[in-house]
């Protein structure tokens, strides 16, 4: 059970970030991340707190990375007052957070397979961007598929990173 609210809290924050985004509402969009994040480690077993809570502290510079990865090579661009001195939205790093709560629960599958990890990293994200996009709350750039193609590359790395640190962390 933990396993399938754990993927639909992550999920549902997502879905409610995009659209606060895509209104414009880009710091109450920081919101249902926090949310999630809480939410979920009043869920976790106790003794799991601290390491859970770390995973998400410890994902805040790989998003930062990964997004100013793709905002600098074009794949994404936000709108006007939504980036932070010219780096990555607030609300995409707290997606970054909410998405560290799912190594540990509904991801755990993967820890232990880092080349299956690499490939779902590949393919798995680029289509949630996509859709962020076609909601409003980002613009790709312009070959489309380029841009898939570059938010794939950077999650292949970015996915295995993560699982990376969940294992390290506890």
């Amino acid at each position: 059970m933990l396993i399938v609210l754990n993927f639909v809290l992550s999920y549902g924050a997502w879905l409610a970030v995009a659209t606060l985004a895509a209104r414009g509402d880009f710091l109450w969009a920081v919101v249902p991340s926090l949310i999630a994040v809480a939410v979920h480690l009043m869920l976790v077993p106790p003794h799991r707190r601290q390491p859970e809570l770390l995973l998400c502290l410890a994902a805040i510079p790989l998003g930062v990375a990964v997004e100013s990865w793709n905002m600098a090579t074009g794949a994404t661009r936000y709108a006007a007052g939504a980036d932070v001195a010219g780096g990555p939205p607030l609300f995409m790093i707290g997606l970054w957070m909410a998405f560290a709560t799912l190594p540990n629960v509904s991801l755990s599958w993967l820890k232990q397979r880092p080349v299956v990890a690499v490939l779902f990293g590949a393919v798995a994200a680029a289509p949630s961007y996509f859709a962020g996009a076609k909601i409003g709350a980002l613009t790709m750039g312009e070959p489309i598929w380029q841009s898939l193609m570059l938010i794939g590359a950077a999650w292949a790395v970015a996915l295995p990173a993560l699982l990376y640190l969940a294992r390290r962390i506890g």
